[in-house]
């Protein structure tokens, strides 16, 4: 089974912008025969067969702020996911890759992105 990346939803919101596009890189880009999403809503719908998936499958989550909620809906959904990542934690290590605007993360954003989603294909040992 493929794991699972959620980002958090974070509309209008620089860092909730990277954690979708870190979520983009590995579903579309990199590792799409190993990574998939779900639509974060859909947990808070408390749709059955998005909580099955979580159930049934390696979460990773990526939150764009503090709240954390695709962290806490999908703890909320049953879930316990296998890593939890803060967009400005993995920012703090590498403060270069700092995102521009909503709109256009620019250079530093999508670096920050790849940096996220390095961080992923590393605990879910996928070269």
């Amino acid at each position: 089974m493929k794991k699972v990346v959620i980002p958090c939803s974070g509309i209008g919101k620089t860092f909730g912008t990277v954690a979708r596009e870190a979520t983009y890189l590995l579903t579309d880009s990199e590792h799409p025969d190993k990574f998939t999403t779900i639509c974060l809503p859909l947990l808070m719908a408390d749709d059955e067969e998005a909580k099955q998936i979580v159930l049934e499958s390696d979460v990773y989550t990526i939150d764009g702020c503090p709240k954390k909620c695709a962290s806490v809906l999908v703890k909320h959904a049953g879930g316990n996911p296998v890593m939890e990542l803060l967009t400005a934690k993995v920012l703090a290590k590498n403060r270069e890759h700092k995102p521009e605007t909503i709109l256009d993360i620019g250079d530093g954003g999508n670096l920050l992105a790849e940096d996220i989603a390095r961080i992923i294909l590393d605990h879910g040992g996928v070269e």
